[in-house]
C-alpha cells in the first residue's frame, strides 16, 4: 500500500500531479487519490443538491456523485472543451469531479511547492494544498478531501439505499 503523504512530505519530497484545466487555469491534484478520468458522459440530476452538485453517475454498477469544480469555485472560463470526470477517492468514498479537460501527469519538486498564498482570488485558500512553479507557470494543487467535504460520496449513497429501498 503506497505511503499516504502529508503536506510536510510533499514539500520534502515531489509530488505526482494529474493536471487538468477549470477556468482558464492549471489545477492539478495528487495522482495516489484518483481512482480514473472518463470522458463526458450522462449524469443524471439529483433534486434538492446543492447547485455545484451535476448528479450522479453510473460506472460499472457504482453510483459516483459528480460536482462541477468551476461552479464549487464560482470560476468562469472557455466552456467548449468536451468536459472530463475525474473520480477521485475523498477517503469517504467516491466522487467525480467535472473539469474542462485534463491536460496531463506530472512530477513536480518539493523545493517547488509554495504553501497556498493567504490571500486568494477565485479559489477558497481552504481549499489548496499548495501552488506549485513549473517553468514560468503556475499550478493550483488541491486537497481532494477538503474540496468534496459534505458532498456524499458514492459509499454513503450506497449506505442509503440499503437504508432506504427503493420499492418494486
Amino acid at each position: 500500500m503506497p505511503k499516504k503523504r502529508t503536506a510536510q512530505s510533499v514539500q520534502s519530497g515531489e509530488a505526482q500531479l494529474v493536471v487538468f484545466k477549470l477556468g482558464g487555469e492549471d489545477y492539478g491534484v495528487e495522482i495516489s487519490q484518483v481512482r480514473e478520468i472518463i470522458r463526458k458522459r450522462e449524469i443524471t440530476p439529483i433534486p434538492r443538491q446543492p447547485q455545484y452538485v451535476e448528479g450522479v453517475l453510473n460506472v460499472r454498477g457504482t453510483i459516483i456523485p459528480v460536482v462541477n469544480l468551476k461552479k464549487r469555485f464560482g470560476l468562469t472560463g472557455d466552456s467548449s472543451t468536451q468536459p472530463h470526470t475525474i473520480i477521485v477517492e475523498s477517503g469517504e468514498g467516491l466522487v467525480g469531479l467535472l473539469v474542462e479537460s485534463v491536460k496531463e501527469v506530472i512530477r513536480v519538486p518539493g523545493d517547488h511547492i509554495h504553501p497556498p498564498p493567504t490571500v486568494t482570488t477565485g479559489v477558497d485558500s481552504e481549499y489548496l494544498r499548495g501552488i506549485c512553479r513549473i517553468g514560468e507557470r503556475l499550478l493550483i494543487y488541491l486537497d481532494v478531501k477538503k474540496v468534496v467535504v459534505g458532498i456524499p460520496t458514492a459509499r454513503l449513497m450506497e449506505q442509503v439505499g440499503e437504508e432506504h429501498p427503493i420499492p418494486a
